[in-house]
């Protein structure tokens, strides 16, 4: 996807930024967070959106043309999705993959600080295991771009080259799979958009970010044209009940939830508010010169 349609969508987020009230009724939290603070919590939100969304498109790619999986798809799609995020080498995808592997950490550090139980029977990998699988993949990708992220994380070295040898062969296997599909020139795919209304009132400023950032819209441009994807596949955000996302092959629907974005932007801002005294401001930014793309700081 040319990145300036990506740059288009995030323009279109910002003109509507200042005009969003970030009020008690949303959670008492916020008000304490800075004004970088809360423009940093929608591009955390917006970039874990992209990977999730990426994620239940990988789900898709697999129903869609009966590819074949070895081992768990949950790790599969995974790869999957941080294979073409990173192979977009788009600053803003960069920039929300990071996104990601942090909304893993911070989402696996929340579950320690509950005593929550870790779902080892479960499908998907642990929250931080999947984390450092997308650093892995970063690594493998472009080392040098992602180097100061992957020092942050305290990644060891000889993991990291065992990264640099591992990725590309994960990118044959993918593109092995997914070449007989490929979209002729000029061709589309018409994706069928909607975003559901809400009852919940906490909901209502992730409902903005996700319905104003275009996540759906994003997805569909992204996905329109690279593969012979039949038309009519719908793109669903609305309200669950939960943090969720998924893909159904009966329904032919990816459907992200809302409550998925009110957890990645309370995520961020427990851990904006919880760092305060440690740190003025997170680091987040695409450095001009080489492109050194920085995440949260780790401590």
């Amino acid at each position: 996807m040319p990145h300036s349609i990506f740059a288009f969508f995030i323009s279109a987020l910002v003109a509507v930024f200042p005009a969003w009230n970030v009020s008690a009724q949303d959670s008492p939290d916020f008000e304490k967070l800075t004004d970088q603070q809360i423009e940093e919590m929608v591009q955390f939100v917006v970039g874990n959106g992209i990977f999730i969304l990426y994620h239940e498109a990988g789900h898709m790619l697999v129903s869609e043309f009966d590819l074949p999986v070895l081992g768990r798809e949950e790790d599969a799609v995974d790869n999957l999705s941080s294979i073409l995020m990173l192979e977009a080498d788009d600053d803003l995808l960069d920039q929300a993959i990071i996104d990601a592997a942090d909304g893993w950490f911070l989402s696996s550090e929340a579950a320690a600080d509950a005593e929550e139980e870790q779902a080892f029977w479960g499908a998907h990998g642990l929250d931080e295991q999947r984390g450092w699988a997308i650093a892995c993949s970063m690594a493998g990708h472009d080392y040098k771009n992602f180097k100061e992220f992957i020092d942050s994380l305290e990644f060891p070295e000889d993991r990291r080259e065992e990264c640099i040898s591992e990725y590309p062969q994960k990118v044959r296997s993918w593109n092995t799979l997914l070449k007989p599909h490929e979209a002729t020139a000029n061709a589309s795919t018409k994706f069928e958009v909607t975003y559901e209304p809400i009852t919940d009132p906490s909901l209502e400023l992730f409902q903005t970010i996700v319905k104003e950032s275009k996540l759906l819209e994003l997805i569909g441009t992204s996905f329109s044209g690279l593969y012979n994807i039949k038309d009519g596949i719908k793109l669903t955000a609305k309200q669950c009940g939960q943090a969720n996302a998924f893909w159904s092959p009966k329904d032919r629907e990816i459907t992200f939830c809302y409550e998925f974005a009110k957890f990645h932007g309370e995520l961020v801002a427990n851990y904006f508010l919880n760092n305060a005294a440690d740190e003025t401001q997170p680091q987040s930014e695409t450095d001009s010169d080489d492109a050194t793309v920085v995440g949260l700081t780790r401590q």
